[in-house]
């Protein structure tokens, strides 16, 4: 996708003074250690590189929600609306919120229940036919049924009553099944090029009044990490933020990606990242975004110029749609991440650089060379809230 010339600068203000922009960041402070990975972690991960982005993003979250989905939630009033939750994802914001422990309950009762129940009937019907085909008489299929269903009573009553349940709940008190929980846990704030983590804490556990400590720091302070495991299925890998200057990691793969079993999603992840921040860019062709795209004002002067059309992905038909997904796919699966260099190492010495940093350094800032500091590391604040 081009570019539009402008950087965001000429929009009366509309963008933060520390929105990031790849052309702008400011020289950084040295690193002086890696305080959120030992030796060994390092060793089962790496950080990725700053710059040479795609247009790409990890293949489960660009079909999250279909264009059949989006077109359900156009016609429908969201059930968060008035419930009090903060969760955000649109031209400002990618805010994750948690819903209330009963709306967790309700939601994973009617999913886990819909999936054993269709499970278990299936198994129940082949396991009653194979045993009544061996047997045979008429009567005797009567007699193993009498005789077995409580065993399928357990494997489809139980779902059912699950599945049946919770569905009622939520059918007949939606307000009440839907709520907030107690807040945020972090957000990426694309108009003001900051990241922010909340932590809760009470002084007395489970009672009393509830600490809220706000961490906030700009977005190039973060630097984007893979973080590799082993689980008895292979190996899986993990996508973090982690804060450059601070013991603080922000497990926003979690959320948006999952873990997978190879790599590539966490490079596509951290491309739609640096995309969706950069504000001398459009929004990234998210489809869930498109509502939000004539709001931000380098979208709407790119939408503009490029004659793109306001529902491309909304009237999208099922077909060119699963289009689409192929040629994502086909991106991510040839994304060039690990042939990049780290465009970030120009600006700062890390605790721990490659050969490839150690290069990029050596052409960059002079003033991380002779030791003078770049503007402080940011600081969290801390504020109160009852709960």
């Amino acid at each position: 996708m081009d570019k539009p010339a402008n950087t965001g600068t000429d929009f009366g203000g509309y963008y933060g003074i520390e929105a990031y922009r790849p052309e702008s960041i400011p020289d950084q402070p040295v690193q002086s250690q890696d305080f959120n990975h030992s030796k060994l972690g390092r060793s089962a991960g790496f950080r990725l590189p700053w710059g040479g982005t795609q247009e790409l993003m990890p293949l489960s979250l660009f079909t999250r929600w279909s264009p059949k989905d989006l077109r359900k939630i156009e016609s429908r009033e969201s059930l968060l609306t008035g419930s009090g939750d903060q969760g955000q994802l649109d031209h400002e914001s990618i805010c994750y919120s948690p819903l209330a422990f009963r709306s967790k309950v309700i939601g994973y009762s009617q999913v886990i229940g819909k999936i054993y129940f269709w499970v278990g009937l299936t198994l129940s019907i082949v396991t009653y036919l194979a045993t009544a085909y061996q047997l045979g008489p008429p009567e005797t299929r009567l007699t193993i049924f009498l005789e077995s269903w409580p065993f399928f009573f357990f494997l489809v009553g139980i779902p059912a009553l699950m599945w049946l349940s919770s569905t009622l709940v939520f059918t007949l008190f939606p307000r009440w099944s839907v709520k907030a929980g107690r807040g945020p846990e972090w957000e990426l704030d694309r108009r003001n090029g900051m990241v922010r983590v909340w932590r809760y804490r009470r002084t007395v556990p489970l009672i009393g009044r509830r600490k809220v400590t706000v961490f906030e720091a700009p977005f190039y302070e973060f630097d984007g990490w893979v973080a590799g495991g082993a689980t008895r299925y292979g190996p899986r890998f993990d996508f973090i933020l982690c804060h450059r200057y601070s013991k603080l990691k922000v497990h926003i793969g979690d959320i948006l990606l999952g873990w997978h079993h190879v790599s590539r999603p966490c490079y596509a992840l951290w491309d739609f990242l640096q995309n969706y921040m950069d504000v001398s860019r459009p929004l990234p062709e998210y489809p869930v975004l498109e509502p939000h795209r004539r709001k931000d004002p380098v979208t709407a002067e790119h939408d503009r110029s490029t004659g793109r059309p306001e529902r491309y992905w909304r009237d999208m038909d099922n077909k060119t749609f699963k289009q689409q997904e192929d040629e994502m796919l086909s991106r991510v699966l040839r994304i060039n991440t690990e042939q990049r260099p780290n465009l970030m190492a120009k600006k700062v010495r890390y605790a721990h650089m490659t050969p490839e940093d150690m290069l990029a350094y050596g052409r960059g800032s002079r003033q991380g060379r002779t030791g003078s500091r770049a503007p402080r590391p940011s600081v969290g604040r801390v504020q109160s809230d009852w709960k």
